[in-house]
């Protein structure tokens, strides 16, 4: 029960930090864009779309990288899930808030799938440096207490 309920508190918390972040960096976009084609405002219902948006964005994510929902599955299957999740989620999202404006052609289909499948990697690469360095420490670790266990045993 206690680890339930440290993973709702873990869930709460990233929600209310990844909402207030992902409606932050989203509002700056909107505001670029905004200046860049000469629009003097935005609109109560595009705020309201966008925090919406950020926040099931926020959800799937939660929903993959923390235990609540889903317990035993590696990292490598959460992200591929979750990489899958959210890119279906953003084309739907793109249009609800009328980023894209037409189907696309196949070229801007091919960019979008490239970006997802380029960051889905550099994750991926990451991910193995880092396990390969954690594993290095665990190591060395381990054989600093194999040699103070031995020298306690007079072996």
């Amino acid at each position: 029960m206690y680890k339930y309920k440290e993973e709702l508190l873990k869930f709460l918390a990233w929600m209310r930090n990844g909402t207030a972040f992902c409606t932050t960096w989203f509002l700056i976009l909107m505001l670029i864009y905004n200046s860049i084609y000469n629009i003097p405002a935005i609109s109560t219902n595009m705020l309201i779309r966008l925090i919406f948006f950020s926040l099931g964005g926020v959800f799937l994510f939660n929903l993959f990288f923390t235990c609540l929902f889903i317990k035993k599955w590696s990292f490598i299957k959460r992200l591929t899930g979750f990489m899958i999740a959210i890119s279906l989620y953003e084309c739907g999202g793109f249009y609800w808030l009328d980023f894209f404006q037409s189907q696309g052609n196949i070229i801007e289909w091919l960019i979008f799938v490239g970006i997802v499948l380029a960051l889905y990697f550099c994750c991926v690469v990451i991910y193995q440096q880092y396990s390969k360095k954690q594993g290095e420490i665990y190591t060395k670790s381990l054989r600093v207490y194999q040699q103070k266990r031995s020298s306690e045993n007079g072996k």
